[in-house]
């Protein structure tokens, strides 16, 4: 008795813990009582929460590789978290290796190259969908930057004080480009948004001063960028 109610709770937590990886629907079916009372479904029960345990563990398991940490965010997933401070060409794999296991690098995180003032070019892998909130901002000596199709969406403040920016491919997968993402780039002189986004947040090119060209979707919804 005393084991089925420790368990019962156990499960319960993992059902709240569980929800954002939509796993609830399953565990609340196998967690009934009326499954409970069959051994063969115990056990079942007892090995996937298990595992689903030890996904719980993982996710947010940080390592780090040469100059760059990673966070695990899925059992087949990282972020590029953060990367020293003095680095100056990045050229980032689409995978990573770690005790064995390989992972897609599928983010560039909030603040991950913020401040990196000595960085001058990054290229970014077709793994990566999202850039984070000023993953790159006040990088002061980024001249390029191609953002590639696989990215959906770029942070706000991304990009803002990239001063020595003079050009941004923004690839055409990308639906939102956030607020002042490239506010105060002001080395920047032309850039094409192309027919996939559908939202730039406000003042996302403001005091971009020597900005003379801008080619546009007409179909954009523009707050003020």
């Amino acid at each position: 008795m005393l084991f089925r109610l420790g368990f019962c709770r156990f499960a319960i937590f993992l059902q709240k813990s569980l929800y954002k990886f939509g796993t609830f629907n399953i565990i609340y079916y196998l967690c009934s009582r009326k499954y409970l009372n069959n051994k063969i479904m115990k056990r079942v029960l007892f090995t996937l929460c298990m595992v689903l345990s030890t996904i719980l563990i993982m996710a947010g398991k940080r390592f780090t590789i040469g100059k760059y940490t990673f966070e695990i965010t899925s059992p087949t997933e990282v972020e590029l978290d953060k990367v020293d401070k003095s680095v100056s060409s990045v050229n980032l794999l689409p995978t990573i290796t770690y005790q064995g296991t390989t992972y897609r690098v599928t983010s560039i995180g909030k603040y991950t190259f913020c401040y990196c003032s000595s960085l001058t070019s990054v290229t970014i892998p077709n793994s990566v969908i999202s850039i984070g909130e000023r993953a790159f901002y006040k990088c002061s000596s980024l001249t390029s930057v191609t953002i590639p199709n696989s990215v959906t969406s770029i942070g706000e403040y991304a990009f803002r004080y990239c001063s020595s920016l003079t050009s941004v491919t923004v690839g055409n997968s990308v639906t939102s480009i956030g607020v002042q993402a490239f506010y105060k780039c002001s080395s920047l002189t032309s850039v094409t948004i192309p027919n996939s986004v559908t939202s730039i947040g406000s003042s996302a090119f403001y005091y971009c001063s020597s900005l003379t060209s801008v080619t546009i979707n007409s179909d954009a919804i523009v707050n003020k960028a």
